[in-house]
């Protein structure tokens, strides 16, 4: 047995006006055949999991083109045409298949196409035919749509968030996958969209309502002949006609059961839905606080500069007010090439005086200026071999410089853009994070797993910029209408239907 592996990731921010580029994708991770292998083999990531399979069921799984990008705004054509022309080519070149592993994150929107993860899972199918299995793994913030689940023959979603489980439902995906084209199970799928967003501030599941919701999830997988079943978040900073939660379930052989599972998920999530909306800290209110704690460190997590939600990584909110207020003993990760460059001329101890952030487009903010002395630069690439947000081992920051200011701040800026993932980040510069009093996180739930474990208290803050937790401040043009909470919907009832059998077997409202 042959199976193909591959993929093609990237949130979408359809807010961010600067378009995703293909230099971005080349980057940060554009890797064909046994590259695959050496960056994602010992990962958590959900390409980890589908070469695990091979080893675990002792199939071939053959590595072909794995393309990704930190999230960021959309997709040019340029890009996405380059992309899409690439993944089809690669199984063109190296088959035929006897099945199809699929990497797609879910919430990707290119400008000709809005639904571009529904684009490359049909080309994926005109590709390999009607009859090859086609198995999908997807990040929980997909705006799941017809089309994606619709070419393919079983879709996985990860059921955490942070996002700590991308391997494991990924390996869950390629079983399915490896077991249809033994004859073992056949397949069907049961999809309903719910007219509903919830909010970032909301989604951790280790908190209710997803905790709760999860639950229900695992006790649909209970019964008898279910085969996965997931509930998405929805990426809600792209503006697109799937915007909204998702239910998916898949069942071996019975589309009625799998489409009666869908809409009992359904109706628990929708009955919760006032539980869907949170508000996050102000600014000032934040800073106050964690200056004050009795003990540290607090962490802040700058919600409206989440580097994982497609915003610059820039934000100088929670600087300015930390130096305004007088507040010190703080540890931040600032993106800002720039001042890096000056850094590095200055050299290591020298006294520098500059601006730092606020100087990306997106920015919500102006510039700080700082005076510091320079203590550490040179190249910040690190790993980490724990199961960080979406499962990535391998992370590279650029070159990276540690500014310790007069107003006893510690600024680490980076000349490329990486999330927060993991606390190796600051580790691996000789910074010890559990003795600093407040650590600002550019994120809202993937800093969790890194950050969380040594922190005394956890802040949400509302800070300004692209993924702002107050979606009321955005200008949506495409997305569905109705729905909650923008509108009110007193009458709405998950309706499901599967049709047919086999591998395109799909359901929805």
């Amino acid at each position: 047995m042959r199976l193909a592996a591959l993929g093609f990731y990237h949130e979408s921010n359809t807010f961010v006006e600067t378009r995703t580029s293909i230099a971005r994708f080349e980057e940060t991770g554009w890797l064909a055949g046994d590259e695959i292998v050496r960056v994602e083999g010992d990962a958590h990531s959900s390409m980890a999991g589908y070469l695990a399979v091979g080893e675990q069921s002792g199939v071939e799984v053959v590595p072909l083109s794995w393309i990704r990008a930190t999230p960021s705004g959309t997709v040019s054509a340029e890009a996405f045409d380059r992309i899409a022309a690439e993944l089809v080519s690669a199984l063109a070149r190296s088959g035929p298949w006897d099945g199809v592993l699929l990497v797609l994150h879910g919430a990707a929107v290119a400008e000709r196409h809005a639904d571009a993860d529904g684009e490359i899972a049909a080309r994926i199918r005109a590709a390999v035919g009607e009859h090859v299995p086609i198995g999908l793994a997807l990040d929980m913030h997909t705006n799941l749509s017809r089309r994606m689940v619709e070419n393919v023959t079983a879709t996985t979603i990860y059921r955490t968030n942070p996002h700590v489980d991308a391997r494991e439902r990924a390996l869950e995906c390629a079983e399915i996958i490896v077991r249809t084209v033994r004859g073992e199970v056949r397949p069907v799928q049961a999809l309903v969209s719910i007219p509903a967003v919830i909010n970032i501030l909301q989604q951790f599941t280790g908190d209710e309502p997803m905790r709760g919701i999860l639950e229900d999830v695992d006790r649909v997988i209970a019964r008898p002949g279910m085969l996965s079943a997931s509930v998405t978040e929805g990426y809600p900073y792209a503006d697109v006609a799937d915007l909204g939660m998702a239910v998916v379930t898949v069942h071996d052989g019975s589309p009625e059961t799998a489409a009666e599972a869908a809409r009992r998920l359904a109706s628990r999530i929708w009955e919760r839905r006032e539980e869907f909306n949170g508000t996050a800290a102000p600014v000032d209110q934040a800073m106050r606080e964690a200056a004050a704690a009795a003990r540290g460190p607090v962490l802040l997590l700058d919600v409206g500069d989440n580097i994982g939600g497609g915003a610059p990584g820039d934000s100088t909110a929670l600087l300015e007010a930390a130096v305004r207020i007088g507040a010190r003993d703080l540890l931040m990760i600032l993106f800002d090439p720039e001042a890096v460059e000056t850094c590095v001329a200055t050299g290591t101890g020298g006294t520098v005086t500059l601006a730092v952030g606020g100087k990306v487009e997106s920015s919500p903010c102006a510039p700080v200026e700082v005076t510091g002395v320079v203590h550490f630069h040179g190249d910040g690439r690190f790993e980490d071999p724990t199961p960080t947000h979406g499962g990535f081992r391998h992370f590279d920051p650029g070159t990276t410089v540690v500014l310790e200011t007069t107003d006893a701040h510690t600024l680490v800026l980076i000349s490329k853009l990486v999330p927060p993932l993991s606390i190796r980040q600051v580790t691996t510069l000789g910074l010890d994070p559990a003795r600093f009093g407040t650590i600002v996180a550019k994120g809202v739930q993937s800093p969790r797993p890194a950050y969380e474990p040594i922190a005394s208290r956890v802040i949400m803050v509302d800070t300004p910029g692209v993924t702002s937790a107050n979606l009321a401040t955005f200008d949506y043009r495409s997305r569905r209408r109705p729905l909650y909470p923008f509108e009110n919907i007193p009458d709405y009832s998950p309706e499901a239907h599967a049709l047919g059998s086999g591998r395109k077997t799909i359901a929805r409202e």
